[in-house]
């Protein structure tokens, strides 16, 4: 019997363009067995919306280094070409990384997904 731990689960992947803005919403893990997928998701993003994205994570069950790293990069690309990437998480399950890393003193995160389009700080 496969272990589950070691499975490789495939993430899935919607987005909307909101206020101006590409929402991309992403659902499932974000390992090193998905970062191809999440790197060729987030490529076609950047294509149809541009540089001003808000990234859901609230529906990701895993997060690890690959994903905090490929979020940095997509978090760098926005900012590169003048725009902003927002993230929406929240500090318990698996995006507490983020604030274990540093990366949300960093990149803005917010707990929903109107907050991070209209830009308000979380309180």
């Amino acid at each position: 019997m496969p272990d589950p731990d070691l499975a490789t689960a495939t993430p899935s992947f919607s987005t909307v363009s909101r206020a101006g803005a590409g929402v991309l919403t992403i659902r499932g893990r974000l390992d090193f067995t998905t970062e191809r997928r999440v790197t060729e998701f987030l490529d076609r993003a950047f294509a149809r919306f541009g540089p001003n994205l808000v990234l859901n994570l609230l529906e990701v069950d895993f997060l690890d280094s690959r994903a905090t790293g490929l979020i940095v990069s997509c978090w760098r690309r926005a900012v590169d070409a003048g725009g902003r990437l927002a993230l929406v998480a929240v500090e318990q399950g698996s995006a507490r990384v983020l604030w274990i890393t540093g990366i949300a003193g960093r990149v803005p995160v917010f707990p929903t997904v109107e907050e991070a389009l209209a830009g308000e700080p979380p309180a």
